[in-house]
């Protein structure tokens, strides 16, 4: 995935979201949101989800979560291209987002999935919510959203 540039936060955001507490979320198993990845020559297995609200969202190496969309809740589409955050990054527009493909998963309300430690969870109120094992993270919520250099 390639970064077309990085936006800068809105003043909105001056007070930064508040990462959920997620530690009675069912986690699920990851291999059932596994989708193939391979490119010519190379097979190769990704874990991607989407959330409740429609939002894709995937696990990558070094370990980190990011989601993409132009449905991110508080935030505005971004002029060209798609929205992206991840655990590792702020608020960036990209030129695509994360592949679409027929047989992505829905992750369900008030659930988890830890891939490599980094750790994604959802609830039914449109809160996405990623952080990794360094404690970087991020929250995607109607009540606001941003990236967390520390949860």
């Amino acid at each position: 995935m390639m970064l077309v540039g990085m936006a800068s936060q809105p003043s909105a955001w001056a007070d930064p979201p508040t990462f959920p507490d997620m530690s009675r979320y069912t986690p699920v198993n990851s291999v059932d949101y596994e989708v193939d990845a391979s490119t010519p020559g190379i097979h190769a297995r990704q874990v991607v989800f989407l959330t409740p609200d429609g939002i894709t969202c995937d696990f990558m190496m070094p370990p980190a979560a990011i989601c993409t969309g132009n449905n991110f809740p508080s935030v505005p589409p971004a002029t060209t291209g798609l929205n992206s955050i991840g655990t590792d990054y702020g608020l960036a527009p990209i030129g695509s987002g994360i592949p679409q493909t027929n047989n992505l998963r829905t992750l369900p309300p008030f659930h988890t999935l830890t891939v490599n430690g980094v750790t994604c969870g959802v609830d039914d109120k449109r809160t996405t919510a990623c952080k990794d094992s360094q404690g970087h993270g991020f929250v995607l919520s109607p009540n606001g959203s941003g990236w967390l250099p520390q949860v």
